[in-house]
């Protein structure tokens, strides 16, 4: 018997010792973990659709009965946001992002994303971290999965300062192969591991070419893909093994009922981060809306929307804050936001009061930067719109300004049909029929985007593969 088989097989038929050393009791783990679940629900939101979270629990407790520490209760939560990402904290609470979802095809598939969180979490992962980087006073959190994107930093920061980045390989692997034991033991094959890093590996590979073609840094994921290169035949060889090593197992594969599943399943930034069309940005729960400039995109940000250039050398944020009483746009920029004003005068944007200007060097995503600022007041509902351009060379002048006065006297209040434009895409599940190919299906679709290639990569045939008759896809409308 080889190593890695002789290794599976002490997975497969032991039960997994909790690790040693780590003295905090299960009681403090769960009051810990129970803590920042509260924290990250408030952030992302629960993804309202019951029956969606009801299987999602439903496979993960089938994989989590025959983990190592069954007796533990585990929560699973589908969060309200298209980032793709699935983590775990300390104590059994394991998450699962719809944009996650989205690029799954299977049920198998999902077990093999839950199946690897769970194993974080009953090897204990995150606390042996926390001890070996002697972080104080934080629970250390661990994207299981995928990490890496701007979002995993604000989640940073709103679990009191803990960096969410993926763990070392050791871990990782090790993830993968308790998981990979959970997994089979529970009915499903394990190759599903391999697949689902393939998907997730593809949509990095759209990435870097889209950031070749607009000359900019991709912004591809670190953390679990790091620790899987493309030719990492120990893990190949490690997942088939365990494969090999179990005589009755059902293969869960389920296709076609997980599919039924993400019917429905919204695509996209929510109504909450808001929605881009085009070169306009709607934010449809504040009502609000904005033209930027070709070629940039949308980027997550903490507590606001940000917007780059294609170079990544320009920057536009908008946020909000509350009005006070008295308050006038000029005032809120010196009493409240206590910026030095370089220049500015007051006027209106968007049928709202409204005080346009350049702070000298205040915080920005470069650093210390001469900003462009406007704040405009809607009166009504007592809200203050916060908007900021900066560039990453901008030492002493704003060297895009132009562009972000373009943007800035764009700002205004979403008219009736705009509700109807920013109407946020769904994933609508369809049978395809003889000569239906992915080629048509991207030429509907209203993913702006290298529609071809995210399709393809959603449905597992990326980077040529077509439809058989009567297969189920997943298409956006």
């Amino acid at each position: 018997m080889t190593s890695w088989r002789k290794l599976l097989f002490l997975f497969l038929v032991l039960e997994t010792t909790p690790q040693m050393g780590f003295a905090l009791s299960e009681e403090k783990e769960i009051k810990q973990g129970a803590a920042e679940h509260q924290k990250i629900v408030g952030r992302f939101g629960v993804y309202k659709n019951p029956a969606l979270q009801e299987y999602v629990a439903k496979v993960g407790n089938r994989i989590a009965a025959q983990s190592s520490r069954p007796e533990l209760k585990y929560y699973f939560t589908v969060l309200n946001d298209d980032m793709i990402n699935a983590f775990a904290l300390p104590g059994g609470f394991v998450y699962i992002t719809r944009g996650m979802l989205v690029h799954m095809n299977s049920e198998s598939e999902l077990a093999a994303v839950l199946g690897h969180e769970i194993a974080h979490i009953t090897e204990k992962h995150g606390l042996r971290r926390k001890s070996r980087s002697k972080v104080q006073d934080i629970v250390s959190v661990g994207a299981a999965i995928l990490t890496g994107q701007p979002g995993i930093v604000e989640l940073g920061q709103v679990l009191g300062g803990v960096l969410i980045t993926g763990y070392s390989r050791e871990f990782e692997l090790e993830a993968d192969q308790v998981g990979a034991s959970y997994m089979a033991k529970a009915g499903y094959s394990p190759e599903a591991m391999l697949k689902t890093i393939e998907i997730l590996k593809n949509k990095d590979r759209i990435e870097i070419e889209q950031a070749r073609l607009e000359k900019r840094p991709p912004q591809v994921y670190h953390g679990f893909l790091s620790s899987h290169p493309d030719h990492d035949t120990r893990y190949g060889e490690a997942i088939r093994e365990s494969n090999q090593l179990l005589l009755d197992y059902d293969e869960f594969i389920r296709t076609d009922e997980f599919l039924e599943q993400l019917n429905g399943l919204a695509y996209g930034p929510s109504r909450q981060s808001g929605v881009v069309r085009n070169t306009r940005f709607y934010h449809p729960r504040l009502g609000v809306m904005f033209a930027f400039p070709e070629g940039w995109r949308q980027e997550q940000a903490p507590r606001g929307v940000q917007f780059v250039s294609q170079t990544g050398d320009a920057s536009f944020f908008l946020t909000t804050s509350k009005l006070y009483k008295g308050a006038t746009p000029e005032k809120f920029v010196s009493e409240r936001m206590n910026y030095v004003l370089r220049e500015g005068r007051n006027l209106t944007i968007g049928g709202m009061p409204a005080f346009l200007g350049i702070a000298e060097r205040v915080d920005s995503p470069f650093g210390r930067r001469p900003v462009r600022l406007a704040v405009v007041f809607d009166l009504r509902r007592r809200i203050a719109y916060i908007m900021q351009g900066s560039g990453k060379f901008d030492l002493s002048k704003v060297a895009d300004d132009k562009r972000f006065i373009s943007i800035i006297f764009s700002f205004g209040k979403m008219a009736r049909d705009d509700f109807t434009i920013a109407r946020v895409p769904k994933v609508q599940v369809v049978r395809a029929e003889q000569g239906t190919t992915m080629e048509q299906l991207a030429a509907q679709s209203p993913i702006s985007n290298y529609a071809l290639d995210k399709l393809r990569v959603i449905n597992g045939l990326y980077p040529n593969g077509q439809p058989e008759p009567g297969q189920l896809l997943k298409v956006i409308d």
